[in-house]
């Protein structure tokens, strides 16, 4: 999570390039991103040595977290398929899970890991992994309105976007079953900072890039010849 690229709004708006936060990050950032670090920081304060761990295992940081995030994924998932839970059961075991953890886990925590234990440097890169969680969610906001702009100022693509995207959900969701869409959804989500962190998602659209652009090229040779005929 403190790894993050470019991120450049609207003419209008403020613009900071964050390709790495430091120390001193506040120079660069506006207001109101100050405002929602801020607030997160405090909100998370009780579960910052977890905040750490989790940047640390979705980061890739050790070789070994990627096959844990998959294994874990999939043994949960693999429970779900087994039980044949409802998805009102899961939901509410979810919740369930979730209410123990924000009730038990700060307790937890504080007995696990002493004050003397959080240095200067632990609490920078908490800072840097608050940092990084409010770009992203600027980035999407700002991708978002970036969308539903289209609306006004284009209005066929946006619809053409829109219908095109619901019908291959529905698609997808008439096809394959839920619970192992849901498990490649959750799979990918938790394998996504890393694999952005090492560029695999960069090296993927390069790739297809590549192809898609070889198979155009191959099509427009094989008209040009038949033509030729």
């Amino acid at each position: 999570m403190s790894e993050q690229g470019d991120l450049s709004p609207d003419a209008d708006g403020p613009h900071f390039s964050p390709s790495s936060v430091s120390a001193d990050y506040r120079l660069s950032l506006p207001p109101s991103m100050e405002t929602q670090i801020r607030k997160l920081k405090v909100s998370l304060e009780p579960w910052r040595q977890l905040v750490l761990l989790a940047n640390q295992v979705l980061l890739w940081e050790n070789p070994a977290y990627p096959t844990a995030l998959l294994a874990g994924s999939t043994l949960v998932f693999a429970l779900i398929w087994f039980c044949n839970a409802a998805f009102v059961t899961v939901l509410a075991l979810l919740g369930l899970l979730l209410t123990l953890l924000d009730c038990l886990m700060p307790a937890i925590l504080a007995a696990l890991f002493k004050p003397d234990q959080w240095g200067g440097d632990k609490q920078r890169q908490y800072e840097e992994t608050c940092t990084s969680l409010i770009m992203y969610k600027t980035k999407a906001e700002l991708l978002s309105a970036s969308f539903l702009r289209l609306r006004v100022t284009n209005p066929k693509i946006y619809f053409s976007i829109s219908i095109v995207a619901l019908c291959l959900l529905v698609w997808v969701g008439g096809t394959v079953d839920n619970v192992l869409l849901t498990y490649l959804l959750t799979t990918f989500c938790l394998l996504m900072p890393g694999m952005l962190r090492h560029g695999m998602l960069t090296k993927l659209s390069q790739t297809s890039s590549r192809l898609c652009n070889q198979l155009v090229e191959h099509a427009k040779t094989r008209v040009s010849a038949k033509k030729a005929q």
